[in-house]
């Protein structure tokens, strides 16, 4: 009778010698895109204040290929983006996080006459990084040509008491690449 691969204490000692990632030791860097009129500090601050992100997802479209006898799977191209990506961020007191986001979305499509601006000047790269407990960068993605595409609604509320505001920003992105 064949034995199992698993054994309980390589899991454990895998798990206790290297350790596993945590989802909540991450950094994201979002610069400003070129053109995009703003400080160093605000973009900064919009880095420091994500209080969620994710990683992209990757997949591989297929289509069925049959020469001879049972079909197989044949890969045809590769999906990096789908809808893009959710980020949460805090908003400070002024609300500097929202303005930021409400600048680079007004500067996207013009508001009166509804026209949209060159490409090069509202996208930007996006990087995302998991951390170790010593703040060291363990894996890292970059987002190619990001840009916010659409901003939750900041829902105001008497009722809610010691709440913060959270912006939700969806960032659309051509494609993603690893950099770490």
């Amino acid at each position: 009778m064949a034995k199992a691969h698993f054994s309980v204490d390589d899991f454990k000692s895998e798990v206790l010698g290297k350790g596993l990632a945590r989802t909540n030791r991450f950094e994201v860097i979002i610069i400003a895109p070129p053109g995009f009129d703003v400080t160093g500090s605000t973009a900064s601050r919009v880095s420091l204040l994500c209080e969620t992100a994710s990683f992209p997802l990757l997949n591989i479209t297929t289509k069925q290929h049959r020469i001879y006898g049972p079909a197989y799977q044949r890969p045809v191209t590769s999906e990096y983006g789908g809808e893009g990506i959710p980020f949460t961020f805090h908003v400070d007191r002024n609300m500097d996080i929202k303005v930021f986001f409400d600048n680079w979305m007004q500067n996207i499509v013009f508001r009166d006459s509804y026209n949209v601006a060159y490409q090069s000047s509202y996208v930007t790269d996006v990087e995302i990084y998991q951390l170790d407990e010593q703040n060291n960068y363990t894996y890292g993605i970059k987002l190619l040509e990001a840009f916010p595409r659409s901003l939750n609604v900041m829902e105001l509320n008497h009722s809610a008491q010691n709440q913060t505001h959270r912006l939700t920003v969806l960032f659309a992105y051509r494609k993603w690449e690893l950099i770490l």
